[in-house]
């Protein structure tokens, strides 16, 4: 196998575990969510999402240092770019909240799958790197 295509095999399958490792915190910050939900309806919508968020971030963050990217990165550079998802997150949750198009845990999981792809190009050009 030549080395571009070495190069691009190592690639695809570091996305891959990226998806995975963020499909495990996405799981995470939805189900915390249903379950805050559940337990306590009458959370507003941002409360619900940010007590999600938080506790996603570190099942994300561990999971991509040592499965997805294998270097000890940042935590302070991988609290920046997930404040940054989380900022367009809420900012889409509030304006689907809004518009009134959709409410409660439907909101949430909208918002939430928006994300992925810009957390992933930061974190392999600038967290993990």
């Amino acid at each position: 196998m030549n080395n571009e295509m070495k190069v691009a095999t190592y690639h695809f399958w570091q996305l891959n575990r990226f998806a995975l490792v963020g499909g495990m915190a996405t799981l995470v910050h939805l189900s915390v969510s249903r379950l805050l939900f559940f337990y306590r309806g009458d959370l507003p919508e941002l409360m619900v999402n940010s007590v999600a968020f938080f506790i996603a971030f570190f099942v994300s963050f561990l999971g991509h240092r040592h499965f997805t990217f294998k270097t000890q990165g940042s935590i302070i550079k991988f609290l920046s770019v997930s404040l940054l998802g989380f900022l367009i997150n809420n900012s889409l949750l509030f304006y689907i909240v809004q518009t009134q198009y959709l409410k409660g845990w439907n909101a949430i999981l909208l918002s939430t799958l928006s994300v992925p792809i810009l957390t992933y190009i930061l974190s392999k050009l600038w967290v993990f790197r």
